[in-house]
């Protein structure tokens, strides 16, 4: 997908607030993780599939990356090769 393309959708803009959320100093994973814990079911279902998909994509090989996320990329790609997220069914319902 086009960059002009992709930033015209609601996911890319949904990415936005969340990276600028997540640009703060006192961004604390935790307390997102259990903010969502109150939020309706099959949105809880929603973003896992998202987490999911976040996943396969940071493992791919076409995936930019550098020193700084080097990490996530590693962790993303022993994910993947594991067939971990192989076994996972997350349907909507």
């Amino acid at each position: 997908m086009e960059l002009e393309t992709l930033k015209e959708t609601r996911e890319y803009k949904a990415a936005e607030a969340l990276a600028d959320a997540v640009n703060s100093m006192g961004w604390k994973p935790e307390k997102f993780a259990m903010g969502m814990t109150v939020q309706h079911r099959t949105l809880q279902q929603e973003v896992m599939r998202t987490f999911v998909a976040m996943i396969h994509v940071m493992a791919s090989d076409n995936y930019g990356f550098d020193l700084r996320n080097k990490g996530s990329h590693e962790a993303a790609k022993k994910m993947v090769e594991s067939h971990l997220l192989d076994d996972i069914y997350l349907p909507f319902i």
